[in-house]
Order: structure tokens, then C-alpha cells, then sequence
């Protein structure tokens, strides 16, 4: 499992209380309709793909069958025997790469192979329209410029870059136009002008509606992540909240079950912080617990889960350290915090409990033993690791 921590990716509203219009224009690419930041656009397309993951695949392959029935009405159409076996063979191979896809797609492939993936099913699907409307004997212009339009709008409303859908479907109405102008001798000006404005028009429309949902779509999840954030992340003091702590608690208690792989738990507080509230006020005390939590979080492990658990109380799960590591650990943080001086204060002192995951432990009975072994601390003189 993959030891989850406070995230190490800065973006610009990552210290603001709320994400406001001029903080995402800034993130925001005004020409590609997506952030700027490539891993954060990574977190949103795959947030987006998997969301609609089920309904794309089953989807793809019912179209593609589609596609592929229009043979029946090509068979009719087309009274030359090798051109309809030259269309048959596009339909059948068209077919062939949409399993191929339908495959692909159930690996959940990465970001960038899926974007690229995506257009390269575009281009194949638009290549392929174009060719078989070469091929056709005597295809209706009006009738073909129909799907054209159509395959323009289903472009836009797959999910993917919003450029690539705009190249795509750039590539398909040109290149209908340009097919249209080789096959047909004795199309109208007028009537050719106005399919070519039409297109135009779809692809306009098409192009500024899926920037205005781009633009949204991604307003919107930065406001998720930013409550999510909220939930998860101690506004004060930088670290875990006690809501993911005790998530990542019981995910941890759970492998050490399964795994029998040593977990402890360090619990501690500031000695007579009220004194330091009730001296210097409390503002003074906030700061205090900020400095604190910046300084443990220095001293603690990659590994380990460091929140606020409340007031002045905090905690650090340790994946993989045994009782002695856990008690070097704490005493390590003790004599950090000790020789620390804080502002106004100088110095203070904390007392920590340590208490190691026995078999059929759950979070309630380890917290409560680490809790135990802190009042211990604090009844012994306090400024110790019990």
C-alpha cells in the first residue's frame, strides 16, 4: 500500500481558504482549455475517464458494430463487387481495432496513452468515413455532409483534450470538403458553399461549447479538491486532521492484520499549554502549535502519518516500527521539541505515549493504550515518552 501524505505537488490556491476566479485563470490555459499544471491535468482527465470509464467501453464497441452494419445497406448501395469488398474490409478492420480499444481501455492506461489513444480512434474513424465516401458510386453529398456533422458533434462529446477534439474534427471537415470536391464535378457553388459554412458553423459551436464545459468541468473540480483538502488537512496547522488520521488508521490496522507487520502509535500533547493560552493569549498558542507541527513534521519518518488530533493533542502512525522504534522515534521528537526555542515562549515540553498494534487490536483499543500511556507521562513528571 502506498503511504499516503500531505501532497508535495504546490499549486497557486494551495494555501487559500477558497479557490476564487483570478487564482484559477491563472492555472488555467487560455488557448488549450486545460491547467497548465501537467500533473494536476493528469488527476483531472483520469478523475474524468473514470468516471465514464464503464459507459465508454461498452459504448465504443456498440458503435463500432454499428459502423460495421452499415455494410448492409452498402451492400445495396454499391453495385460494383470490389468496391464493396474494398468497404467491407475498412468496416470489418474499423470493427477489429474497436475490440482491440475495448481491451486497452479495461487496463486503465495512463494519461497520456489514453488522450493520444482517444484522437488516434478519431482520425481512424474520420479517415475511414472519408474513404468509404470516395469509394461510394453515387453517395448523396447532402446526406454524407449529415454525418459528417454528426460525427463532429459525438468528437466533442468524448471525453478528451479539448485541442485534440478541435484538430480532429478540423481534419474531418476539411477533409470532407476536399473528398466532396475531388468526387462530385457538379455540386453547385452555392450548394457546396453552404454544407462548407454549415460545417463551420457545428464545429464553431461545437468548439466553444466544449471549452465553456472544459472550463467548468475544471473550476469544479478544483473546488472538490480544494474541499476535499479542507476535510483532510488541519487549517491551522498544515498537517493531517483527525478525520484522515483515523481513516488511515484503520487501513493500516487492517494490513498489520492480514500482514502481521509491526504498526505503532505515538499520541502526545503540550505540558500545561492552557498556561501558555491564559500568559501570552491565544493567538501566541496557535503560532506555538504551528511551529510545533513544523518541527515534528521535520523529524518524523517519509512513512509516517503525522495529524492534529485535537486542541493540542497530536499523533503519528508509524507503518513497520515496532515498539523500540516507535519509542526512539518519540524520544527523538522530545528532545527536538525541548531544544527548540519558539517565539514570545522560548521554550516548551511535551509528553508522548507510545502503544504497538497486538493482534485483534482495533483503532479504539490502540488509541485508547496510547492515550493510557500518555497520562502516564503526564503524571510522572511530565517532558517523557512512556
Amino acid at each position: 500500500m502506498a503511504v499516503t501524505t500531505a501532497s508535495k505537488h504546490p499549486v497557486p490556491w494551495k494555501n487559500k481558504a477558497k479557490v476564487d476566479g483570478n487564482q484559477f485563470s491563472s492555472a488555467f490555459s487560455v488557448l488549450l482549455a486545460e491547467f497548465k499544471d501537467r500533473q494536476l491535468e493528469k488527476e483531472y482527465i483520469q478523475h474524468e475517464i473514470h468516471g465514464h470509464l464503464k459507459y465508454i467501453r461498452p459504448t465504443a464497441l456498440i458503435l463500432g458494430l454499428l459502423f460495421f452494419l452499415f455494410i448492409i445497406p452498402d451492400y445495396f448501395l454499391t453495385k460494383d463487387s470490389q468496391t464493396f469488398q474494398a468497404i467491407f474490409y475498412i468496416r470489418a478492420s474499423f470493427l477489429l481495432l474497436i475490440i482491440v480499444l475495448y481491451k486497452i481501455l479495461g487496463l486503465s492506461p495512463g494519461y497520456s496513452a489514453l488522450t493520444c489513444l482517444i484522437s488516434l480512434y478519431k482520425l481512424v474513424v474520420a479517415f475511414d468515413f472519408l474513404l468509404i465516401f470516395y469509394l461510394y458510386e453515387s453517395p448523396n453529398f447532402f446526406v454524407q455532409s449529415f454525418g459528417v456533422i454528426a460525427m463532429i458533434l459525438a468528437f466533442f462529446l468524448v471525453v478528451n483534450r479539448w485541442l485534440y477534439a478541435v484538430l480532429t474534427s478540423l481534419f474531418l471537415g476539411a477533409g470532407f470538403l476536399f473528398t466532396a470536391n475531388l468526387r462530385f464535378e457538379a455540386i453547385p457553388p452555392s450548394e457546396y458553399a453552404a454544407v462548407g459554412v454549415y460545417i463551420a458553423l457545428v464545429l464553431t459551436m461545437s468548439a466553444v461549447s466544449s471549452y465553456r464545459s472544459n472550463y467548468y468541468k475544471r473550476l469544479q473540480f478544483l473546488y472538490n479538491k480544494e474541499l476535499k483538502r479542507a476535510c483532510e488537512i488541519d487549517a491551522l496547522t498544515g498537517i493531517y486532521a483527525k478525520s484522515k488520521f483515523n481513516a488511515e488508521l484503520n487501513q493500516w490496522i487492517e494490513l498489520a492484520q492480514r500482514y502481521q507487520h509491526p504498526l505503532s502509535l505515538v499520541l502526545f500533547d503540550v505540558d500545561d499549554f492552557k498556561t501558555i493560552n491564559d500568559q501570552y493569549g491565544h493567538l501566541t498558542g496557535d503560532r506555538v502549535l504551528a511551529s510545533l507541527a513544523a518541527v515534528v513534521q521535520s523529524s518524523v519518518r517519509q512513512s509516517d502519518i503525522f495529524a492534529r488530533w485535537g486542541g493540542d493533542e497530536f499523533a503519528i502512525l508509524l507503518p513497520y516500527a515496532d515498539k523500540m522504534q516507535a519509542y526512539e522515534l518519540a524520544e527523538r521528537v522530545r528532545t527536538t521539541i525541548a531544544a527548540y526555542h519558539f517565539d514570545q515562549v522560548n521554550h516548551i515540553s511535551c509528553s508522548f505515549g507510545v502503544a504497538t498494534y497486538e493482534e485483534n487490536d482495533d483503532s479504539t483499543s490502540l488509541m485508547s493504550r496510547a492515550d493510557s500511556k500518555l497520562l502516564q507521562a503526564k503524571s510522572s513528571g511530565k517532558n517523557l515518552v512512556v
